[in-house]
């Protein structure tokens, strides 16, 4: 279809498609802590889901073929205008964009997700991107690369993290500022304090039947409070402070009795991203540190008594 002009405009997602296909193998792009805890505390350390930085990166290329597609649209629009296509029905139809990858309240749940990773450097880091691309003008073609072939995954290891308590403090989900401001800025709220079906104390928290953002209020958010000022006086919080952030506003609402998985996720990534500044460590840094101090499974079958050999 790509090769009649009419579908040019796909060009750029079989492009993307072609370079998910090429990376998948790729294990410098994957993230190397592992999503649980062993009964003896300790987390696998080998190459799993995607990194952050990959992650990103795959935001940055979407949202620039969003963009592209809209600056195609308008100039299509105004080449039928003044009469340089000719004014068919297939040609006002392509006046349109014809796709969008990244909505805004997509792009409110990748935030959302992001900024519970150990290594989003600070708050709204989707927000971020889409600033770069849609407000600065930046755009992040999809390159043509050799794809590598399949590999075996590599274990490195069980690195110690206890209850995400070993060797730095966590609070995960609980906001200290939500819990001093939201007497003054909710005050119709029922309770102070949200807490999990765990027990644990988090910021406050809206359910429903599955994962939802508030589309209405996403767009609100993104198209016009998230302006340059916004974004330059977010870059010193903490990344977590976004994901408190749609959480409290209840533009971000959690599946009925999931809050546990959603607060075990945030530790996991504050954990991480506390112990790097404690140890005064770059991303690359702590990867190097985790497989460093990784013990084999031989070690780790001891600790929870289980004996491979009989």
């Amino acid at each position: 279809m790509i090769e009649d002009e009419q579908y040019g405009h796909l060009r750029p997602l079989n492009d993307f498609r072609n370079y998910l296909l090429a990376i998948q193998w790729d294990m410098s792009r994957r993230e190397l802590v592992g999503r649980s805890l062993s009964d003896a505390g300790y987390t696998r350390i080998q190459a799993d889901t995607y990194s952050y930085l990959t992650r990103v990166d795959l935001l940055k290329k979407l949202l620039s073929i969003d963009a592209a597609e809209r600056d195609r649209a308008e100039a299509h629009s105004g080449a039928l205008a003044t009469g340089l296509v000719p004014d068919t029905e297939e040609n006002r139809a392509l006046c349109e964009p014809q796709f969008e990858f990244i909505t805004p309240q997509q792009l409110v749940a990748i935030d959302f997700f992001l900024s519970m990773h150990h290594y989003a450097p600070h708050a709204f880091p989707a927000l971020a991107v889409w600033h770069d691309v849609n407000v600065l003008g930046r755009r992040y073609p999809v390159p043509k690369l050799d794809g590598l072939p399949k590999t075996d995954i590599v274990l490195h290891g069980w690195y110690p993290v206890g209850q995400y308590d070993k060797e730095a403090p966590v609070a995960g989900l609980r906001s200290f500022d939500a819990e001093q401001w939201n007497a003054y800025r909710h005050p119709g709220r029922p309770g102070r304090y949200a807490r999990t079906t765990g027990g644990e104390q988090v910021v406050y928290f809206e359910e429903t039947s599955q994962f939802d953002v508030d589309a209405e209020a996403a767009c609100l958010f993104v198209t016009c409070t998230y302006d340059t000022a916004f974004m330059l006086d977010t870059q010193h919080r903490d990344a977590i402070d976004s994901a408190h952030f749609w959480l409290n506003e209840g533009i971000v609402r959690l599946p009925t009795g999931m809050a546990q998985r959603y607060q075990d996720m945030a530790k996991r990534g504050q954990y991480f991203s506390r112990l790097a500044q404690r140890l005064n460590l770059t991303p690359a840094g702590l990867d190097a540190h985790l497989v460093a101090n990784a013990i084999g499974d031989e070690e780790h079958d001891a600790l929870l008594g289980y004996d491979r050999r009989s």
